[in-house]
């Protein structure tokens, strides 16, 4: 009796496959441990079939980094139209992800870790600059409802913000969540905001 065939995925799903297993491997082993030859043997497919999908392992590790920051940048999508709520919201909503999994905390510090070869210095940071941009523009909008005051450097204050989303990173990796609690954390968050309010 023969054995079944493996069902083929198709391109887009077998590409998010290997994205997921090269995130995997990133988190378990390093940047270094992700070599196409690891990727394609996780998959269960060959080298060459590997290539197809990515031309070479630079594209395969810029679409995990991609993925990773695309994490990020999820928690800013909810719809609330009260900007110091939905900092405020986005930001327990970030706690809670990153307490819940280390998997985010790992790669993004393996990225930032990564040596100059794999040149990830400036697609990380136009990725974090996306995310600091998004901030400003929430400052903005403040501003305009009111809530906020005119005066503000909003540069400063969302960067403010961006170090205290990072540094939950660090609290998870090291397991420092009975420290910085949630309250804890919030109530920095809040202070942020409420030294910017009207």
């Amino acid at each position: 009796m023969s054995e079944p065939r493996r069902q083929r995925l198709r391109s887009d799903d077998r590409k998010r496959q290997l994205i997921g297993l090269t995130l995997d491997l990133i988190a378990a082993q390093g940047l270094q441990g992700a070599t196409m030859a690891r990727v394609a043997q996780a998959a269960g497919i060959s080298e060459t079939a590997l290539y197809r999908h990515f031309r070479s392992r630079k594209e395969l590790i810029q679409a995990a980094l991609n993925e990773t920051t695309a994490i990020l940048e999820r928690y800013f999508d909810i719809s609330e139209s009260d900007i110091k709520k939905r900092i405020h919201t986005v930001s327990a909503n970030l706690y809670d992800g990153i307490m819940a999994d280390s998997l985010e905390s790992r790669l993004i510090f393996e990225f930032l870790r990564a040596p100059a070869k794999e040149d990830l210095q400036e697609p990380m940071q136009d990725r974090f600059q996306t995310m600091l941009i998004t901030l400003e523009d929430l400052l903005a909008q403040g501003i305009a409802n009111g809530q906020f005051r005119p005066d503000i450097d909003k540069t400063r204050i969302a960067w403010e913000i961006f170090a205290f989303g990072f540094t939950l990173h660090f609290v998870n990796l090291l397991g420092f969540e009975k420290h910085l609690t949630k309250k804890r954390a919030l109530k920095s968050l809040d202070e942020i905001l409420d030294k910017i309010s009207v």
